[in-house]
């Protein structure tokens, strides 16, 4: 039995956590997934003869987590594109709450 450690920048909630094991559990020669949105890292228990450590991370990349080396990558780099084309003329942003949702908010928010 094998054991890898692999850092995945992208593992960040509990929902992701999931997805990794989705993504893992089935493979055969996979005994064991664990997988840490605090540590952003996946441990996996394996059989060498069954399975190899470039297929798990293949199969990580093809279920959208590739491995990392400990940093978050920008999958969208920052453009004029991709800006909010009205950022410099009103130089703040304002947001406005449903009266429906602060009438439901109760009590406890006002203080």
């Amino acid at each position: 039995m094998e054991k890898i450690v692999l850092d995945v920048p992208l593992l960040w909630a509990d929902h992701h956590v999931l997805k990794v094991r989705q993504a893992l559990v089935n493979l055969p020669g996979v005994e064991d997934v664990y997988a840490s949105s605090a540590w952003k890292k996946v441990l996996v228990e394996f059989d060498g003869a069954k399975i190899n450590q470039a297929t798990i991370e293949q199969a990580l990349a093809g279920a959208g987590y590739p491995i990392g080396e400990g940093e978050t990558p920008i999958l969208v780099p920052l453009t004029k594109t991709r800006k909010d084309p009205q950022w410099k003329e009103a130089a703040v942003r304002m947001t406005r709450t449903c009266q429906v949702d602060l009438d439901m908010s109760g009590e406890f928010r006002r203080y």
